[in-house]
């Protein structure tokens, strides 16, 4: 059972030591742009859903695809998700966290895409269509760092 003197903390020998800081937005999105792995989590019909992804960033809009068959179909439509990013470093209790919430649904035009952000998005091979991708418009980029005192 956690105490009320112990709550919050990760372990009584040096959670004193850890510090937190703020991150503002551009420095997030800056971090965001280093990654191309993320978590993105939504409200589903019947539970909260949490999913990993990979992603692009393009003039700070996060893009992903999905496959049409899969439970991430269900951001076709217009949808508030959160997408973090993060780096932990276990061994010294360190790293960073970005949490950027938003709102998605599918660009019925992928390969428009595919210039502006530089990525390979496959085009359509017989009657083979791309998959959706979703843009996350950010309405909100929060981000903190934790890392031992210098």
């Amino acid at each position: 059972m956690i105490s009320p003197s112990t709550a919050g903390r990760y372990d009584s020998d040096d959670s004193s030591e850890r510090h937190f800081e703020a991150l503002g937005r551009q420095q997030s999105l800056d971090l965001m742009e280093s990654r191309h792995l993320g978590r993105v989590a939504w409200q589903a019909a019947d539970l909260p859903q949490i999913l990993p992804i990979t992603y692009a960033m393009h003039e700070g809009f996060a893009y992903f695809r999905t496959a049409p068959d899969s439970i991430l179909a269900e951001l076709a439509q217009p949808t508030s998700v959160a997408l973090e990013v993060d780096e932990l470093d276990e061994q010294n209790r360190s790293g960073w966290a970005i949490v950027m919430h938003g709102r998605t649904s599918a660009v019925s035009e992928p390969d428009a895409l595919a210039r502006p952000l530089g990525v390979g998005f496959p085009g359509p091979v017989g009657h083979w269509k791309p998959n959706p991708v979703h843009p996350i418009r950010p309405e909100r980029v929060t981000g903190r760092v934790v890392r031992r005192p210098t």
